[in-house]
């Protein structure tokens, strides 16, 4: 975008005009330049020789008053665009998770919450996991799994994971009745054990 005093002639000025149109210069700077216009709109429907004539001698306003009236319409138009952006993506909420209990999991200096959801149809329940502080895994084919117990043994896996970030959350699904078992762990595995490793997590 050019300079201020290359839009805007402040000769004559005031100096609170001067300061708004400064401001308003700043603003579709920051803005940037506007989105390309369709195809569509690039060639407007042509219009009776009278009407052209009318739109040309309207209004009568000084020369050097085009460019900020160029400038307040320009901004204007960036205004309400960024406003109805806002209005519209501000009123947005990240999915929910129906939840019927949470279980709290440690050990080893971390912490998960496991939300489990009521079951579908067809038997399965969603669950969520969420992991905090568990160290990440030193080689790619190392992984984390969630486990149901029963006397204090892992027998029904529940879902693997990895993690890169202090918190992780992953979404689970299982069939089991949950009745049959007495509570979760998470183990660390690696790509040739896949039994019940050593267990980092319990409930």
């Amino acid at each position: 975008m050019s300079r201020f005093e290359d839009v805007i002639d402040a000769q004559g000025l005031a100096p609170d005009e001067e300061a708004r149109l400064r401001r308003v210069h700043d603003l579709l700077e920051q803005a940037g330049p506007p989105p390309d216009l369709p195809p569509a709109l690039e060639h407007p429907p042509s219009a009776p020789v009278e009407d052209e004539a009318e739109i040309v001698q309207f209004p009568l306003l000084p020369r050097r008053r085009w460019p900020i009236f160029a400038v307040a319409a320009a901004a204007a138009a960036v205004l309400v665009f960024g406003g109805g952006y806002l209005t519209g993506n501000g009123k947005r909420k990240a999915p929910s998770f129906e939840t019927t209990r949470v279980v709290p999991m440690r050990g080893h200096g971390a912490l998960a919450f496991l939300r489990v959801a009521p079951p579908d149809s067809a038997g399965n329940t969603p669950m969520q996991l969420e992991v905090n502080n568990l160290p990440t895994q030193p080689r790619k084919t190392d992984y984390y799994e969630l486990w149901l117990t029963r006397d204090g043994k892992a027998i029904a896996p529940c879902g693997s994971f990895r993690v890169n970030e202090r918190t992780t959350t992953v979404r689970l699904s299982v069939p089991y009745d949950f009745r049959r078992f007495e509570g979760w762990v998470v183990t660390t595995q690696t790509a040739t054990h896949h039994t019940p490793g050593p267990v980092i997590l319990s409930t």
